[in-house]
Order: C-alpha cells, then sequence, then structure tokens
C-alpha cells in the first residue's frame, strides 16, 4: 500500500481555494492547476505554482483513522485572519473506484475530518465505509465519531453544492430519540473539477458559529 500526501486550504477573504495531492494542485477560484509541494511535520510549509508559499500550523493533534493509516491535521492559515486549511498522511487510492475526504473548522475550537471509500463508483453515500473524527478545545483532541452520517448535493454538471453532517459521538440504540446529534450544515463557496478530482470549499454553520472547510471527491483511473 502506497502512502501520499494531501493538502488543502482557504482564505475566503483573500479568494484563496486550493486542494493538492500527489504533488500537483487545484485552484478552486478559477479552475486552474499546477504544481504543489509540502515540506515538514508540522507547521507544514506548502507552496503553489502561481499562488505562492505558506504555512500550516497546527491547531492540535492529528486525527489518525483506522482506514488507510491516515493523520490528518487541521491547520491554521499562519498570516491571515481567516484562513484555514488540512494536511492529510495517509494511502493512496489503491483498490479503491473512489474517495470522499472533507474537514472543517468552526472558530479555532471545533474541526472535523472525514473520509468515505467506495470499492464501486456506483456506490451511494450508505454503502460507503465513513470514518470521522470530532476534534474540540484549544489546542484541538480529535476521537472518533461513533455514528456519522453524510449527505451531499450536486448541480448538473456533478458539482458539490451542499452538504450535510450529523454526528452522534457515542453508540444508540434504535428506539433512542435521535436528537442529540451535533449538526453542520455548509454551502459551496468555490468549486472546480477535472478528469478524477471534484473539489468544493463550503462555509459551514454549526448553531449559531460558522467555519470554513474542503470537500474533495477522488476517484481512481
Amino acid at each position: 500500500m502506497s502512502e501520499t500526501w494531501s493538502f488543502s486550504l482557504a482564505d475566503p477573504r483573500a479568494g484563496l481555494y486550493c486542494f493538492a495531492t500527489r504533488g500537483r494542485a487545484l485552484n478552486a477560484a478559477d479552475g486552474t492547476r499546477a504544481a504543489a509541494g509540502l515540506d515538514g511535520e508540522g507547521p507544514f510549509t506548502v507552496a503553489v505554482d502561481g499562488i505562492g508559499e505558506f504555512t500550516l500550523e497546527p491547531l492540535g493533534a492529528p486525527a489518525v483513522f483506522e482506514r488507510e493509516e491516515r493523520r490528518e491535521w487541521i491547520c491554521k492559515l499562519v498570516g491571515t485572519p481567516g484562513g484555514y486549511g488540512a494536511v492529510a498522511r495517509g494511502a493512496d487510492l489503491d483498490g479503491l473506484a473512489r474517495r470522499r475526504s472533507f474537514w472543517v473548522c468552526v472558530e479555532d475550537a471545533l474541526a472535523v475530518s472525514g473520509i468515505a471509500e467506495a470499492t464501486d463508483e456506483s456506490a451511494p453515500h450508505g454503502a460507503e465505509a465513513l470514518e470521522v473524527h470530532l476534534a474540540r478545545g484549544m489546542p484541538l483532541v480529535p476521537g472518533l465519531v461513533a455514528d456519522p452520517r453524510l449527505s451531499s448535493s450536486y448541480d448538473a454538471e456533478g458539482r458539490v453544492l451542499r452538504a450535510g453532517l450529523e454526528l452522534w459521538e457515542e453508540e444508540i440504540d434504535e428506539e433512542r430519540e435521535r436528537g442529540g446529534a451535533l449538526r453542520l450544515a455548509g454551502e459551496s463557496v468555490a468549486s472546480a473539477q477535472v478528469e478524477g478530482l471534484n473539489v468544493a470549499f463550503l462555509r459551514w454553520h454549526q448553531a449559531e458559529r460558522s467555519g470554513t472547510g474542503c470537500y474533495a471527491i477522488e476517484r481512481a483511473g
């Protein structure tokens, strides 16, 4: 199983929205592709041709995924008032038809990291292997969510328009009222797609708070 890295960063005030993996970046602000690089173990230095070099400072410990031996750090984009990002290291798409990955950061003190995998491209959300980690505090301390749910809607071209997360942090039985979930709703503010990659940056809301995040769909082949 081969390992790969990815990073994404968003600064809504500057109109900066970028996702990078395998040495290539997709700029969701204008749909262009460029070479990209990542150095360090945190703080991370990331560089994208034509956009610039940035520092991503982890806001806490990484989420450690059982699937893919994946680690993901939610980060502050140094030098910007409202910029955030994420850096992930984990397995490549070997054996998968599709992988969704997403992160959300709300006001430095609440973050979500998740992946959903499918070995069959036609598999709906409910048939995907979904793993989500929720982090709270300053610094962030992540923990595995017992019962996560992800929903998504798309435009006619297949780009993500909206997404919703319902996170039950503890195991629940069938008769227990499902009113205790942490709910987040996101709406796309920038998106782009090229062959095999569909990326959307969303403005997320959780109760009265709002935040930033990225939702990427990678396809094999």
